[in-house]
């Protein structure tokens, strides 16, 4: 789909005759933003800088390191960089590096449905832009957020909560945080999209006085042409150090999301938001955002990454306050057992707390027809935000997810965990065993190692393995066999610290991954 305001069209002839339509604007952009990232990256220099005046960028990614690098900019550390083909020697490395890039994009929360490795070594054009404005997008909205940025709580309106800001899609905070420097500046000026309400540049003047008045001023106001005063903003832009994403024809055509991207910019770069450090806002939204331990708080972030690859209706922005309305776990396990919600019974978008609470007691009845355990867990414990019984919840919903795969590659047969402990187990053979996914010795990763060459023999490098026998040797190696297992086409969302500190859970729907992946393998 093109965003708002998308000219300069190109169509692409895809499968079964089917045409995608794409945007020249969105890859000059992308290309040019990209530059700015990685252009010093000396495993790079084959393709960098990417050409900002054609479709260089399809060419660029096609070996999957830019794309790589990329993901590992947005959340660095998430690719470990060795595991990386950068001497890429034949279509294996491309792939693996694809692989590698999409199952990584994927445990920080992007929807890489009908992406594969192919299409991206074709480079496809709308399935390339569509990855790669999604990671850009993340990287971009990480800091629109009240967990990163506590001044946020400024931008609170009449009667509503921290928990409400939480709520809130980042997009519209962005937009929240410019209608409230317009205010402030003394204008009556709104905007409520990133479209129509930028074309005039009037916004962009008066935000821009403001939050950096020793660069931009709002003279521009008086510049009748449309296009003359976008001229002179794309200008103070330049001398802001933001001069990324739009041009004066951009803003004036009203393209929606690269004038997204370049507000996510500016606010990056100049918040001009302030909180008082002795406000009662900072005490509440310590409580608010406090979880009782930082596992929680890593699980939280998993399993909210893990939802939003699945690509439902919206995006969840905080697992505990946007579960309250029931919604999005009735989406998932619509996603997860196809035909298990009778959305008759579900209020849509409601904000009544009884009927979000009549909602959540529907989301245990579902939970308890697919077989979820549901000991001790009632609907209003979901409206109130239990942490502790959402964060069961939400695990087990993930742990279905990759049984119900391993089930229906089995021919149906049922698996339980210690079915996967004892697949493991086969594969590696003579060198390493493991009893439980609660095992001391998978600390320093190397079972697993183990177990990702058997399944992809080749796989692993093992002059990259440590002994594993200090915390610096267990954190490397943990880092690496995620990598490796992405590179193989495995999607987990585990994180390093979840194998060091060998968490049973994580660990078994990460073997679970890998058995899948070979049971997959064997039916090729």
């Amino acid at each position: 789909a093109i965003s708002t305001g998308e000219h300069k069209i190109r169509q692409h002839k895809g499968e079964a005759n089917a045409y995608h339509s794409y945007g020249e604007d969105k890859v000059h952009a992308f290309a040019g933003y990209i530059n700015s990232l990685l252009q010093s990256d000396p495993d790079l220099s084959d393709v960098m800088p990417v050409d900002t005046h054609s479709d260089a960028l399809f060419g660029a990614v096609s070996s999957g390191v830019l794309l790589c690098k990329l993901v590992n900019m947005t959340q660095p550390g998430i690719i470990f960089e060795k595991a990386i083909n950068t001497k890429v020697k034949g279509i294996h490395h491309k792939i693996e590096n694809q692989n590698l890039a999409i199952n990584s994009a994927k445990a920080i929360g992007c929807n890489v449905v009908n992406i594969g490795a192919a299409d991206l070594i074709e480079g496809k054009e709308h399935l390339v832009l569509g990855l790669v404005w999604q990671i850009i997008k993340i990287m971009l909205l990480k800091k629109v957020s009240i967990r990163d940025f506590p001044e946020l709580a400024v931008l609170l309106q009449q009667g509503e909560s921290l928990a409400d800001l939480l709520k809130l899609a980042p997009e519209h905070i962005l937009l929240r945080w410019v209608n409230y420097h317009l205010s402030r500046s003394g204008s009556d000026l709104v905007v409520s999209n990133f479209g129509e309400h930028f074309k005039d540049s009037k916004a962009y003047v008066l935000l821009m006085a403001a939050i950096c008045p020793e660069h931009c001023d709002k003279a521009p106001l008086s510049e009748p042409d449309d296009r003359r005063r976008a001229v002179r903003v794309i200008a103070n832009a330049g001398k802001m150090g933001c001069k990324h994403f739009v041009t004066a024809d951009h803003i004036v055509n009203g393209n929606a999301q690269l004038n997204l991207a370049f507000t996510a910019l500016l606010f990056n770069e100049f918040p001009a938001l302030e909180l008082p450090v002795e406000s009662e806002v900072r005490q509440e939204m310590a409580e608010l955002l406090d979880d009782d331990n930082a596992e929680d708080s890593r699980e939280e972030r998993v399993f909210r990454n893990w939802i939003n690859s699945l690509g439902l209706s919206s995006d969840v922005n905080s697992l505990y306050e946007d579960c309250k309305s029931g919604e999005p776990l009735l989406e998932i396990m619509e996603r997860l057992v196809p035909e298990s919600v009778n959305w008759k019974m579900v209020k849509r978008g409601t904000k009544i707390q009884i009927k979000q609470v009549q909602n959540c007691n529907y989301v245990v009845d579902v939970a308890q027809a697919i077989g979820i355990k549901v000991v001790n867990l009632g609907g209003s414990d979901i409206e109130k935000g239990n942490k502790k019984l959402i964060l069961g919840l939400v695990w087990q919903l993930m742990r279905h997810d990759t049984i119900a795969l391993l089930e229906k590659l089995g021919g149906g047969k049922k698996v339980t965990d210690q079915d996967v402990i004892k697949w493991a187990n086969d594969k590696v053979g003579t060198k390493g065993r493991m009893t439980s996914f609660q095992d001391a010795d998978l600390a320093n990763s190397k079972y697993f190692l183990h177990l990702c060459d058997s399944v992809s023999p080749g796989v692993v490098n093992w002059d990259i393995v440590t002994p594993g026998e200090t915390e610096e040797g267990k954190e490397q190696n943990a880092k690496y066999v995620l990598s490796v297992a992405r590179k193989m086409g495995c999607g987990v969302f585990l994180l390093w610290e979840d194998v060091v500190q060998v968490r049973q859970k994580m660990l078994m729907t990460f073997v679970g991954s890998l058995m899948a992946l070979d049971a997959a393998k064997q039916q090729e």
